[in-house]
């Protein structure tokens, strides 16, 4: 990594979160409003965009599964391999998330992939088979770093959403 190439100055910060912000709002006005639960994303077929942000449905509620009452993404597997096909956006931010189902990097059409807010120690190595991906938001988890193979698959292709905080 070369110096002075990601400045750090609060207010690059704040356009950055601006400039995500805006591109958020375009992928979802563009996209058709985003499905905002696993029940109507069992009933959506063709859903392009899947936002579950702090949502309880990622939370186990099978009794005989040791992860009851934790988050848990056994039912967001099931969803994405029967109607995940077309899904351009998935949102799964503020979710405590300590890992994710391999049905999320069959994902073929997935652009924006945000797993902000949870509890990531890494970026699976995976995630350079979404090839469609443009935005990989792991900012706030506790992530050391960028795996090589991740860096250099995506490197100008991707734009990596990584705050380094947990270091």
């Amino acid at each position: 990594r070369r110096e002075g190439r990601y400045p750090k100055s609060p207010r690059y910060v704040s356009q950055v979160e601006e400039r995500l912000k805006q591109m958020r709002r375009r992928l979802h006005t563009t996209l058709l409003t985003p499905v905002r639960s696993l029940m109507e994303a069992n009933r959506s077929p063709s859903m392009r965009a899947l936002d579950l942000t702090g949502s309880s449905d990622l939370l186990c509620v099978n009794m005989v599964c040791e992860k009851v009452g934790e988050p848990c993404v056994c039912r967001l597997s099931r969803v994405l391999e029967r109607n995940g096909r077309e899904l351009r956006s998935l949102v799964l931010a503020g979710n405590k998330l300590t890992q994710l189902p391999a049905s999320v990097f069959e994902l073929q059409h997935l652009q924006v992939l945000d797993l902000s807010e949870n509890e990531l120690t890494e970026i699976p190595a995976d995630v350079v088979k979404l090839e469609s991906l443009k935005i990989l938001d792991v900012r706030n988890n506790p992530i050391s770093g960028i795996p090589k193979d991740v860096a250099k698959r995506f490197y100008g292709l991707v734009d990596i959403r990584w705050d380094g905080s947990h270091t």
